[in-house]
């Protein structure tokens, strides 16, 4: 899975650019699916979303996850700043 780092103003942006299907805290699921595609938790081909995290001071994006793995996914799965 590609995670990448972005700005607040990115963030911000796909936070606002439609109600969030999925929020937890610090980090949501765009309300539209990016894809359909089988879930490597439920091994169901469901609905796919892009995914937006905020953690350690920094902003990240990664490849879209079903809410399967949105849930299961840790702060600490994310690249560590340097």
């Amino acid at each position: 899975m590609a995670i990448k780092e972005i700005t607040a103003e990115r963030y911000n942006e796909m936070l606002e650019v439609l109600p969030p299907a999925l929020w937890l805290a610090t980090r949501f699921l765009v309300g539209e699916p990016a894809d359909h595609r089988r879930c490597t938790i439920t091994k169901k081909v469901v609905p796919v979303y892009s995914a937006y995290f905020f953690a350690y001071g920094r902003y990240y994006e990664a490849d879209p996850m079903s809410f399967s793995e949105f849930r299961a996914f840790k702060d600490s799965d994310l690249p560590l700043p340097p």
